[in-house]
């Protein structure tokens, strides 16, 4: 009676727990699943031109953010490297989103203030992507390229950057106990709904002769004992004295086992009881074993489906694009190039069209947002000389369309170069542009443009970012990027150079060859007059890149003189009518200075070889013309 009792509390308990269980892995599933996304608001704060979006709100969640803008007018957000970003706000007075508040709802805001105004961030080189807008703007935040990256809100540096700023994270909707719960909730209920209608069969109906049957059962085993123990010697006994009486103790020895089920049953009794009592307690166990393992999981999957603090450092959530957790942005972005392809290709379409624009219209003032040094000088004399002499050349076209190849440094500080080699409509050969960007602020431009040497190989550089090096740095080289040049000037100006034999040109390279029979035949002929002739590196104009061999392409500048003196009172120096349009004549009994600016690359053999230098790529132009 007791067993039935117990027997139907445990198959209800375990009913109840199972459907308490089921109903937890369901919940998870539905009425008790996580969001799909967390949306955190701005607080209103203090006005600043510039918003700067810091890179471990990318990475806090898995997955892509989503960015809404309100604001008044035009505005932009970019993208960039989260160093070019803090170098192009510089001093500027900015607010920065730097991390979501606990409770995942309201956007943390940090202050800086600065400078009141800046230039507007449109159109900079720096960015690798930028959204305008007006109005409002929905944007959806993913990584172009492996690293960390930043993003800078602003209308036009001037005016407040937008304030309604709202940002979306996809949240972690994983729920990995529910179904466990569920399946051990229905396991439960199959096991309460079987203890409920399999039933034991009762020990009266196993025995046989009806009641008292466990005693007999009993009697018959200890009976079934004593034979077992008494049958050999029985058996001796009837064959040794077959008229022997039965002995007396038989009857007397029957009649304990008579009376041990009256003096058992008491003990049975007893011992049902208490096995009934260990019963109970074991399956008061299961049960609280069971409640716990329940309530246990559903803590856990709650745990488990609660959105991660979004207050946890950056290094906690997933590393993105490879990136170890923890490490800073200038560690992810201390090698990484200066320039994605994108980026590149952009900036190279708006120098070759600004070049277009300043060569079609003979104008050096639609150069300037793109071209200066070296390249904008050639050109800006090359056009004054060309509207006063009709057959005077023109420079070679810079053309963005068939990139052959492209050079780009991984310093991250400035000034940064970058090449290009390109073969487009105009181009003989290909050519070597170099580009420089002297700060944050300002723009790629293009400082030089030398056709490569006929014959001459380009040098195997790598295309992920490259070293570059100090002009006179000669870290693992031969020769510093300044011995390089300055070899070079000499190897020009003297036939017997020391460096003859140093600095080579390949067989169908007429630069070398060319200058030194020009200058011997200019002395040979004036015979009126005395000249000199020097080629000497330019400051600031040397670009030295490694390459992958370990040596190094230096590209540069030599200023080319040519000083002519007439000889004898009454001589006379005639020069042409190019030099003629600079010096404002074409006769002169005093002497003259030409001045040429020569574009020139060098490869550097590394350190230990045996190879000499080559001249890879040069050109000249003439930039100025004077009477002395």
């Amino acid at each position: 009676m007791i067993g039935s009792i117990l027997r139907f509390k445990t198959a209800v308990a375990l009913v109840l727990l199972g459907l308490l269980t089921l109903l937890a892995g369901i919940g998870q599933k539905t009425f008790w699943a996580p969001p799909e996304t967390i949306t955190a608001t701005a607080p209103a704060g203090t006005a600043a031109p510039l918003t700067v979006f810091e890179e471990k709100l990318r990475t806090l969640h898995p997955g892509t953010v989503k960015i809404q803008v309100k604001g008044e007018g035009a505005f932009l957000l970019a993208a960039g490297r989260p160093d070019d970003v803090d170098a192009w706000v510089g001093k500027t007075a900015h607010n920065t989103v730097d991390g979501v508040s606990e409770d995942g709802k309201a956007l943390q805001l940090t202050h800086t203030d600065g400078e009141a105004t800046a230039p507007s961030p449109a159109g900079s080189d720096l960015w690798v992507t930028t959204e305008n807008a007006t109005g409002e703007m929905d944007y959806s935040w993913n990584a172009p390229a492996d690293g960390d990256w930043s993003l800078l809100l602003a209308a036009d540096g001037t005016k407040p950057a937008p304030s309604s700023i709202t940002m979306t994270f996809p949240n972690d909707t994983s729920t990995p106990w529910a179904i466990p719960l569920m399946v051990l909730g229905g396991l439960l209920i199959i096991a309460g709904g079987a203890l409920l209608v399999l039933k034991p069969k009762s020990g009266n109906r196993s025995g046989n002769g009806g009641g008292g049957s466990t005693f007999a059962r009993r009697a018959q085993a200890k009976a079934a004992a004593r034979r077992g123990d008494q049958g050999p010697a029985a058996g001796t006994q009837e064959t040794a004295a077959p008229e022997t009486a039965p002995q007396p103790a038989t009857p007397e020895k029957a009649v304990p086992e008579k009376a041990t089920p009256e003096k058992t049953a008491p003990e049975k009794a007893a011992a049902g009881q208490k096995k009934g009592a260990g019963t109970a307690r074991r399956s008061g166990i299961v049960v609280a074993v069971l409640t716990a393992a329940a309530v246990a999981g559903t803590s856990v999957a709650a745990q488990a489906s609660q959105t991660p603090s979004p207050s946890a450092p950056a290094s906690s959530a997933p590393a993105a694009d490879g990136a170890t957790p923890g490490s800073s942005a200038e560690g992810q972005t201390g090698d990484a190039p200066v320039l994605l392809d994108a980026q590149f290709r952009r900036v190279l379409e708006q120098v070759a069209g600004a070049v277009d624009a300043g060569d079609a219209a003979k104008d050096a003032a639609k150069l300037a947002p793109r071209v200066a040094k070296s390249e904008l000088q050639v050109r800006t004399q090359n056009y004054k000389i060309r509207s006063q002499v009709g057959s005077y050349e023109a420079r070679m076209p810079v053309r963005s369309t068939k990139l052959l190849t492209t050079v780009v440094t991984n310093k991250r500080s400035w000034p940064r170069s970058v090449m290009a080699v390109t073969q487009g409509e105009g181009n003989v050969v290909p050519q070597l542009l170099t580009l420089t960007q002297a700060s944050p602020r300002e723009n790629y431009k293009l400082v030089s443009s030398t056709p490569l040497q006929p014959g001459a190989t380009f040098p195997g550089i790598g295309r992920a970012g490259t070293e570059t090096l100090a002009p006179a740095d000669k870290t693992g080289l031969a020769y510093s990027g300044d011995e390089a040049l300055a070899g070079l000037g000499d190897r020009l100006t003297k036939a017997d150079s020391t460096f003859k034999d140093k600095l080579v040109e390949g067989q169908s390279s007429p630069y070398i060859a060319d200058t030194l029979a020009y200058q011997a035949d200019v002395v040979k002929s004036g015979v009126n007059g005395t000249f000199a002739f020097t080629h000497k590196a330019a400051a600031d104009n040397t670009v030295v890149f490694r390459t992958a061999d370990g040596g190094a392409l230096v590209l540069g500048r030599l200023n080319f003189s040519f000083d002519g003196t007439p000889k004898a009172d009454g001589d006379k120096l005639t020069i042409g009518d190019d030099a003629a349009a600079l010096a404002g004549g074409k006769e002169t009994s005093t002497g003259m200075v030409l001045d040429f600016a020569e574009s020139v690359a060098v490869y550097v053999p590394a350190a230990g070889s045996k190879d000499p230098m080559k001249l890879v790529a040069a050109t000249r132009g003439l930039v100025g013309a004077k009477f002395k």
